[in-house]
């Protein structure tokens, strides 16, 4: 009677095994989201949840890039605006300018901001974030438009409203973005960058609104002169913009109709109305100012400022 119910307990074990192996290789494993993994209807049917600066990795070209993410808690179907911020030279490892200010007003105003981190281990010849890239290379293009799209995927992203925003180096790069990813993105907003001189290419298929604001006593990025890269940085860019030239070809550019001036003591405020497809181009010239963010421009907050200037634009 033992070895009956000892065989019959065997056979009940040998019965389980395979059933047990395939419980085991369909194990839940992380889920590498694309562009194709849910549908707009689908993430838009959905709330988000708040995220504050959460480190986020995806696969660009075959390269792991990194940024990081906040999100604003909202309601299923609300539609949320995306701004990616680039960072100055050697700022990968540091908060970005007034973040937690963008963060907080991103809550409130229903906006993602996503903090893209340049890829490590380029050279002098390369820089953090390429630039002039019809030129040099669309790396860091494809990085900005993978962000949309990854995030796209998993939250209700108005595609309408993408911008990017930048500080130096990373003021620099969101010109990129204005002059090679103008299809897609509606604006930028910088402080203390420029632009190449001449540029390989730089057509506007769609409106951009571009809002420059640079501290005219910048010593690392020349206000009033135009200013070439030392020996072995940046290769292939080419000489860099003075600011208020940069304005002026922007704004011939985009074909504005009409211009205003208006200047004090402690700064010039130049705006360039009437553009190409609805744009606007702006520029904060902050007397007595060098290279450091300020807090407030002509009184209002910087990421203020440049939050009012960004979401007057659609794409």
């Amino acid at each position: 009677m033992a070895i009956t119910a000892r065989a019959l307990l065997l056979c009940c074990l040998m019965a389980t095994l395979p059933l047990t192996g395939c419980i085991t290789t369909q194990a839940p494993t992380p889920q590498v989201l694309t562009e194709e993994s849910q549908s707009s209807a689908e993430v838009c049917s959905l709330p988000s949840e708040s995220l504050t600066q959460t480190s986020t990795s995806i696969t660009v070209n075959g390269v792991e890039r990194q940024f990081r993410l906040s999100v604003p808690s909202s309601d299923a179907g609300t539609k949320l605006a995306l701004i990616i911020a680039f960072h100055g030279g050697g700022g990968a490892e540091e908060d970005f300018q007034q973040q937690n200010e963008f963060d907080q007003l991103g809550e409130q105003e229903k906006f993602i901001m996503a903090y893209a981190i340049a890829e490590d281990g380029r050279t002098s010849a390369e820089g953090e974030w390429f630039l002039n890239t019809a030129a040099t290379s669309f790396e860091d293009n494809d990085f900005a438009e993978a962000i949309v799209d990854n995030l796209s995927s998993q939250y209700c992203i108005d595609q309408d409203r993408l911008y990017g925003i930048g500080y130096s180096l990373g003021s620099m790069f969101t010109y990129e973005i204005a002059c090679q990813l103008n299809h897609r993105f509606a604006a930028v907003a910088s402080f203390a960058g420029t632009m190449p001189v001449d540029p390989e290419t730089c057509e506007l298929v769609g409106g951009m609104g571009v809002l420059h604001i640079h501290g005219k006593l910048d010593y690392i990025i020349d206000y009033d002169d135009d200013w070439d890269w030392k020996d072995g940085e940046h290769e292939g860019v080419g000489t860099m913009s003075n600011v208020p030239g940069m304005i002026e070809a922007w704004s011939m550019r985009a074909n504005c109709g009409s211009s205003d001036n208006d200047a004090d003591f402690f700064l010039e405020h130049i705006t360039h109305s009437d553009c190409f497809g609805g744009a606007r181009v702006e520029h904060y010239g902050i007397e007595f100012w060098e290279h450091t963010w300020p807090d407030e421009v002509d009184g209002t907050p910087t990421y203020q400022l440049m939050w009012d200037f960004l979401s007057d634009f659609t794409n």
